[in-house]
C-alpha cells in the first residue's frame, strides 16, 4: 500500500494514465445540491485565500496486467468523475468562447480530461460504470449527442450555469481547483486485500445500499478487471434493470425464499456474504444465473409486466394493497410455474387466494407484521408434503385455512361482521379504491375504472346519509339518528361513487336520488339498490350492506378444499406478533440464522439468554443494576441463586427467574433484546405440530 498527499491535478495528470471506475461499483449518483457544495467550496479557497483544501480520499489499485498506466478506482469515484465533469464545463466553455480568460484550456483538456496520444476508449482518462461512461463520453463530442436524464449530464449542464454566474474572477477560480488535495492510496493487487479494505471505507460512513456492498463482494473478489467487467455485463447490469431502484429489497427476498429466514434491512449484506459461503463459495457465476432467473420474475412480480393479462391483473392488486411480504413466495411460485409444476390456471388462483387472504385481514384488523412469517415458511411448508406438486393448490388451501391466532384466514362470518360494521371510509385510500372498484367490477363486463374517475373528478367517494345533518334528515332517521348517524356514517352501507356534485350530499335522500346524475340515472352496481328505495334509513342501510357483504364473500373467497394433510403444518412466529402463546408448545427458535431446537418456553428462555450473555456479558451484567429487573416484590435476575424462586444459571455470578407463565417469560425476552437493541423481528419462534 502506498499513501500519497497531493494536489488532486497531480493525481489526474500524467502520460498514458486512465482511471476506471470498476463494474462492481454503483453508478454516479451526485445531485445539483452536492455538486453545489463543491463549486462553493472551490470559491471559498479564492475568498479566503486558503492554501488548500481537502477534497477527500481516492482508493485505487493499480493494474498491473493492463497495457496502459491504468488504475481502478476503489473509493471516490464520485469525486473524480464529478471533478472531471467540472474541468470539461470550463475547457467547453473556454473553447466556445462563452467565458473569457488566460487560462491554458487545452492544459485543462491534455493533462487532465485526455490521453492525446491514445485512441479508442482509452483516449478518455476516466471510465465511468455502463450507462454513466456512455453519458460521460458524449460529453465530449457535440451537444446534440449528449445523453438527456443522466445525472453525469444534468450535473455537467449545471456546473456551466454556474461556471457562468460565478462572482469571482475564473482564472481565479481555476487556480483554487489546483489547490484541492487529496490523500491517494494506491493498493498492491498481490498485497492488498481491496474487499477488507473496502469494508473498512464502508464501516466508517461511506454511504452504500446492501446491494451496492452484495455487488462489490460478488465482483471485487473475481481475478482481473476483465472478468469483473464481463460478470458484471452477463449478469449484474440485467439485474439491476430488472429490479431498478428495488435491489435491496429484491435480494433480501431471494435470501428470505431460499433461507426460509428473513434478513435484517440493515444486515443483508453480511446475511449475503454468509449464504454464499454455505452454497455458492466456488460457484459465483451459478449464483449470478440464478440471481438473474429470479430478477426476471421480480421484475414481472413487482411491476405488474406479465404478458398475461390475467396474471397481470391479479399482480395488480397485490401491488396495490402493498402486500410486498408475500414476494419470497411468489418468487418461488413463478419459478415452479416456469418449470411446470403449477399451470397458469394455478398460478392465477393462488394470486386471488393471496389477495383474498390479505384483504381479509386487512378488513378484520389483523395484524400485518404476522404476515412476513407467513410467506417465508409457505413454500416450505407445501413442499414438505409427498407429491406436491400434484396438490400444489389444495395443500396451500389446507394450510392457509388452518393457520390460527395472529396468522388465520379470517373466516366468512368473521369478515362478513366487520365488512359491515367498521369504518369503510376512513381506510387508506388505495384500499376504499380496491373495495369499491372490486364491487363495482364484479361480473360487470363493462369494467368501471373507479380510480382513475375519481382522480379525473368524474366520480366522488361520497356518504349517501350525509356527514352533517339536516333537519330533514334527522326526521328520516327517526328518534334515534344520534346513534344511527354514529353507528353507520361511515360503513359499507352507506357508503357509494356518485357523479353529482359533492356540493348537493345534505341534499334529502330522495332528492339524490331523482336529481341529474342522481342514483336512478346511475349504471354503477353500487347505486343498483338505490334507484328504486323511497328512504333511506337504518334497514335500508343494513340491507345494503349484506348485499354488498354477499358480492365480497364472492370475490374474496375463503379457500375451501377437502384435502387433509397427513399431519398437521408447522405454525412460524415472530416475538413482534400479537399472538398469545399460553397453551402452545415451542419445538425451535431461530437467531442470528442459526435454529436451535428447544424442549419448552424455559428452555427458549434459558437457550437465548445464553445466546445473548455470550454476544455481550456486560450488557446482560448492567441487568443487576436495572430497575426493570429489579422488581419491588420480585427479581427477575440477580447475582444469588437463593434470591430467586425458580433459578437458571447464566454464568457463575448471574441467575434468572423462571417461574413464569409463558406470556412472561416472552416479554422478559422481549425486555432483554430491547435493552440490546435487536428487533424482535429477528427471533423466530417455531411451535411443535399437534400430534408431537
Amino acid at each position: 500500500m502506498r499513501v500519497i498527499n497531493r494536489r488532486f491535478v497531480e493525481f489526474l495528470e500524467g502520460i498514458d494514465k486512465h482511471f476506471v471506475i470498476p463494474a462492481y461499483q454503483r453508478n454516479y449518483d451526485w445531485g445539483k445540491e452536492h455538486c453545489k457544495r463543491l463549486f462553493d467550496d472551490v470559491v471559498q479557497i479564492y475568498k479566503k485565500n486558503f492554501k488548500n483544501h481537502f477534497l477527500g480520499t481516492i482508493v485505487s489499485i493499480y493494474d498491473e496486467e493492463s497495457e496502459k498506466r491504468e488504475y481502478l478506482i476503489i473509493d471516490g469515484q464520485q469525486r473524480i468523475t464529478t471533478m472531471s465533469m467540472l474541468l470539461l464545463a470550463i475547457y467547453d466553455l473556454l473553447d466556445k468562447n462563452e467565458i473569457t480568460s488566460q487560462i491554458n484550456k487545452q492544459e485543462i483538456k491534455d493533462e487532465y480530461l485526455v490521453n492525446k496520444y491514445s485512441q479508442g476508449e482509452k483516449r478518455i482518462r476516466l471510465k465511468p460504470v455502463k450507462d454513466d461512461n456512455l453519458a460521460f463520453t458524449k460529453l465530449f463530442e457535440s451537444e446534440n449527442e449528449h445523453i438527456p436524464d443522466s445525472n453525469i449530464t444534468n450535473n455537467y449542464n449545471y456546473f456551466k450555469k454556474l461556471i457562468k454566474e460565478i462572482d469571482i474572477p475564473i482564472d481565479e477560480f481555476y487556480k483554487s481547483i489546483k489547490r484541492l488535495n487529496v490523500v491517494e492510496i494506491e493498493l498492491i493487487r498481490s498485497e492488498d486485500d481491496p474487499q477488507l479494505i473496502f469494508e473498512s471505507l464502508n464501516s466508517t460512513g461511506l454511504s452504500l445500499k446492501e446491494s451496492d456492498k452484495v455487488r462489490n463482494f460478488i465482483l471485487m473478489g473475481q481475478p482481473t478487471a476483465k472478468k469483473q467487467e464481463e460478470l458484471y455485463n452477463l449478469y449484474w447490469y440485467k439485474i439491476e434493470k430488472n429490479t431498478k431502484d428495488y435491489e435491496d429489497n429484491f435480494i433480501r427476498d431471494y435470501l428470505t425464499y431460499k433461507e426460509r429466514n428473513i434478513p435484517n434491512k440493515d444486515k443483508i449484506y453480511e446475511f449475503f456474504k454468509n449464504f454464499v459461503k454455505k452454497n455458492y463459495s466456488d460457484k459465483i457465476e451459478d449464483l449470478l444465473k440464478e440471481l438473474l432467473t429470479f430478477s426476471e420474475y421480480y421484475h414481472l412480480i413487482v411491476f405488474s409486466k406479465h404478458k398475461d393479462p390475467e396474471i397481470n391483473i391479479l399482480l395488480d392488486r397485490i401491488n396495490n394493497l402493498e402486500i410486498s411480504v408475500s414476494y419470497p413466495f411468489l418468487l418461488e411460485v413463478f419459478d415452479d410455474y416456469a418449470n411446470n409444476i403449477i399451470t397458469k390456471e394455478g398460478i392465477i388462483e393462488i394470486l386471488s387466494i393471496i389477495e383474498s387472504f390479505a384483504f381479509r385481514r386487512l378488513i378484520t384488523d389483523l395484524p400485518t407484521n404476522a404476515l412476513n412469517k407467513i410467506f417465508m415458511t409457505l413454500g416450505k411448508e407445501i413442499k414438505k408434503v409427498q407429491d406436491y406438486e400434484t396438490y400444489y393448490l389444495d395443500i396451500l388451501k389446507y394450510i392457509l385455512s388452518h393457520k390460527k391466532g395472529s396468522q388465520k384466514f379470517p373466516i366468512d362470518e368473521e369478515f362478513s361482521e366487520r365488512l359491515i360494521s367498521r369504518d369503510i371510509y376512513h381506510l387508506r385510500s388505495k384500499n376504499v379504491l380496491h373495495l369499491l372498484e372490486r364491487l363495482e367490477n364484479f361480473e360487470n363486463a363493462e369494467k368501471v375504472k373507479v380510480e382513475e374517475l375519481i382522480r379525473d373528478k368524474v366520480l366522488n367517494i361520497e356518504h349517501i346519509m350525509p356527514q352533517t345533518l339536516t333537519k330533514n334528515w334527522m326526521g328520516s332517521l327517526g328518534e334515534n339518528f344520534l346513534q344511527i348517524h354514529e353507528k353507520w356514517l361511515h360503513t359499507i352501507g352507506n357508503i357509494t361513487l356518485t357523479a353529482y356534485n359533492s356540493k348537493m350530499s345534505n341534499k334529502p335522500f330522495l332528492e339524490k336520488r331523482d336529481m341529474e346524475k342522481g342514483f336512478k340515472e346511475s349504471k354503477l352496481f353500487l347505486n343498483k339498490y338505490l334507484r328504486d328505495i323511497d328512504k333511506w334509513n337504518e334497514e335500508t342501510i343494513i340491507n345494503r350492506a349484506n348485499q354488498l357483504k354477499n358480492t365480497a364473500l364472492k370475490i374474496w373467497k375463503y379457500p375451501l378444499t377437502e384435502f387433509v394433510l397427513p399431519r398437521s403444518t408447522e405454525n412460524v412466529y415472530s416475538l413482534s406478533d400479537d399472538q398469545s402463546f399460553t397453551g402452545e408448545k415451542i419445538q425451535s427458535y431461530v437467531f442470528q440464522e442459526q435454529e436451535t431446537l428447544v424442549r419448552s418456553w424455559k428452555d427458549f428462555y434459558q437457550s437465548i439468554c445464553l445466546v445473548l450473555y455470550d454476544l455481550d456479558s456486560n450488557k446482560f451484567k448492567s441487568f443487576l443494576e436495572d430497575d426493570e429487573f429489579q422488581r419491588k416484590k420480585r427479581k427477575m435476575i440477580s447475582s444469588k441463586e437463593n434470591e430467586l424462586k425458580s433459578p437458571i444459571k447464566i454464568s457463575d455470578t448471574i441467575y434468572i427467574e423462571s417461574n413464569l407463565n409463558t406470556n412472561t417469560l416472552l416479554n422478559m425476552v422481549r425486555l432483554i433484546l430491547k435493552k440490546y437493541g435487536i428487533d424482535e423481528e429477528e427471533v423466530s419462534l417455531y411451535l411443535r405440530e399437534d400430534d408431537e
